[in-house]
């Protein structure tokens, strides 16, 4: 049971080959890694060949959905690694991940948690917003989505079944489409991927923060994800139910200092998906 490494980049020349050296630095070794460059103007595919990897160019952008379906195209193996250009796994990945398929045919994907690979004001504001809900040690059982940042699927359970051509949920609906097929998504805590965005100035951190509210109204009203009701029932947003979730996550997970410290720019996060939400609405 050996993995094909997929890694979808756009405009990643400084993080992707510390990407692809983690694949290959897997204890167990995958049987290939394939960079999908998605139409980048910078270095990231001679990056990437340098790390050691196979590159495939896109002559057009296809969006990180895209990008991950012509590497699911191009690979053999029989377990589909998903890993961004801006994570690094760790050495166990692939090896915790085929173990998890073994012991339980029901299991059809392997993700676990994520650590913040860019201290910093902004750094930090990119993990506790966008992945609070996987910071956390926890216990390891079964979840309806897990992020697509380092994810092992198996290629039969995957079947037909591809990434809509977007940036916006694509991990989420291909993940409800491959369990709607029968199956398990497997969250292991002790699988721990670090994550070395760019995002790393305000207007950045806006603009993600804005896009993420337009995800959320795209993907509650086209799928059955908790947050439903804010399609129906939008003025609920300003009782901003987010920004308390991330708290209780973060307090949670042992991080109330840093939910006091940053407080004041995690709502003006929230502001920012307020604004995106209703962009996407009135679209």
């Amino acid at each position: 049971m050996r993995a094909s490494v997929i890694v979808p980049c756009l405009n990643a020349s400084r993080t992707v080959a510390d990407a692809v050296a983690s694949a290959f630095a897997q204890s167990e070794p995958p049987a290939e890694v394939v960079v999908v460059d998605d139409a980048s103007t910078d270095g990231s595919a001679d990056a990437a060949r340098q790390a050691g990897a196979r590159v495939i160019t896109n002559g057009t952008r296809r969006n990180a959905g895209g990008a991950r379906n012509a590497g699911i195209e191009a690979t053999r193996g029989d377990l589909l690694a998903f890993l961004d250009a801006d994570a690094v796994a760790p050495k166990d990945w692939l090896e915790r991940a085929r173990s998890a398929f073994v012991n339980d045919p029901s299991i059809v994907g392997v993700g676990g948690r994520i650590a913040n690979g860019r201290p910093g004001r902004y750094g930090e504001l990119d993990y506790y917003l966008n992945h609070s809900e996987w910071i956390a040690e926890g216990s390891a059982g079964a979840r309806a989505n897990i992020p697509t940042m380092a994810i092992v699927y198996r290629r039969a359970a995957i079947g037909p079944v591809r990434f809509p051509e977007s940036n916006t949920g694509e991990d989420t609906a291909f993940a409800l489409a491959v369990t709607a097929r029968g199956g398990r998504l497997w969250y292991d805590p002790d699988i721990v991927v670090t994550h070395r965005h760019e995002r790393l100035d305000w207007r950045a951190f806006w603009g993600k923060q804005v896009a993420c509210g337009r995800t959320i109204y795209e993907t509650r009203r086209a799928l059955d994800r908790p947050g439903k009701s804010l399609v129906r029932f939008p003025p609920l947003l300003f009782l901003f139910p987010h920004l308390w979730i991330t708290v209780g996550r973060m307090l949670r997970a042992g991080h109330g200092g840093k939910a006091v410290a940053l407080f004041p720019w995690l709502f003006t996060g929230e502001v920012a998906r307020i604004k995106g939400f209703f962009q996407a609405r009135a679209a």
